[in-house]
């Protein structure tokens, strides 16, 4: 009986090998650890973000993103947070949140799949902006250790 060992596969010179639909073809991840200000009503850009190039134009792509805290300077003062796809506006993952940063905080989280039908660099990002109140928000905030926070994202490639 033979055996046959093989240590590594390749497609040939300018093909892609093409995955079952399901399957993870490359994870992406981003995180920040500065605190951020939301100034009053403009969108503020909240330094989270990631960048990845799909293999291929069928593929999905799944972006979650967990946040470490969100917290406002007055407590009638909230802020929403939007995930973009370089500058298209995505979603609206949390609305009227920031709670009074002397006490607690809260932290928005979202899971999006997204359809960008591209083989192009594609950026993810979060902005915040003021939605209610006239003070300013915090982003990467936590009351109990102020700077110390990490928010993250990751973008999942999915074989379409």
């Amino acid at each position: 009986m033979s055996t046959l060992t093989v240590k590594e596969l390749a497609a040939p010179t300018g093909f892609d090998l093409q995955m079952p639909a399901g399957h993870i073809l490359q994870v992406v991840n981003g995180s920040t650890t500065t605190q951020v200000e939301g100034a009053y009503s403009s969108e503020t850009d909240l330094g989270l973000s990631v960048s990845i190039t799909p293999k291929f134009s069928s593929s999905k792509i799944l972006v979650l993103v967990q946040a470490a805290g969100c917290g406002n300077r007055g407590t009638s003062t909230y802020w929403k947070i939007t995930l973009r796809r370089d500058s298209t506006k995505l979603i609206n993952f949390a609305s009227y949140v920031g709670i009074n940063v002397g006490s607690q905080e809260s932290y928005p989280n979202t899971t999006y799949l997204d359809s960008p039908s591209s083989t192009s660099a594609i950026s993810y990002n979060c902005t915040g902006t003021r939605v209610q109140g006239s003070d300013n928000c915090y982003f990467n905030h936590t009351a109990s250790s102020p700077n110390s926070a990490t928010s993250t994202i990751t973008a999942i490639e999915i074989a379409g």
